[in-house]
């Protein structure tokens, strides 16, 4: 097989503008930067709402949310059938630590909240599910 020179041009430009797009979607605070495993794993993602159920999940998981209207607390809800669970949540702005505990039960908290906030969740080894509203 023969390959055309110059394929190069077109290839460069568009891993940049890529590469461009995944910067600004992590600068911005959209969508979700996954590092897991998860097996039978069901979600969905709003920029107000993010929750997951699976069989299990390992590894990390991070996800930003937008205060919606007259929203002072972001709403957690863990269920957990098996393992540890990780949760960390972050001003994003300043970085401030608003919340950070290892879960190994089913627990509902509120955490009081101005702004965007970063949900890092992370465990070697999880059943159960997430649930948190702003």
């Amino acid at each position: 097989m023969f390959r055309k020179r110059g394929n190069w041009k077109i290839a460069i430009p568009v891993m940049i503008l890529v590469l461009g797009i995944v910067f600004v979607m992590k600068f911005l605070g959209i969508g979700s930067f996954r590092f897991t495993l998860r097996l039978g794993y069901a979600g969905n993602q709003t920029s107000h709402v993010v929750e997951g159920s699976y069989a299990k999940v390992s590894g990390k998981m991070s996800h930003t949310l937008s205060p919606s209207k007259d929203a002072t607390a972001v709403h957690c809800e863990i269920t957990t059938k098996e393992g540890n669970l990780n949760v960390k949540l972050t001003e994003k702005s300043t970085g401030k630590v608003l919340y950070e505990e290892v879960i190994s039960g089913n627990t509902t908290f509120d955490v009081p909240a101005d702004g965007k906030v970063t949900i890092n969740m992370s465990t070697e080894s999880h059943q159960g599910s997430f649930k948190f509203t702003y």
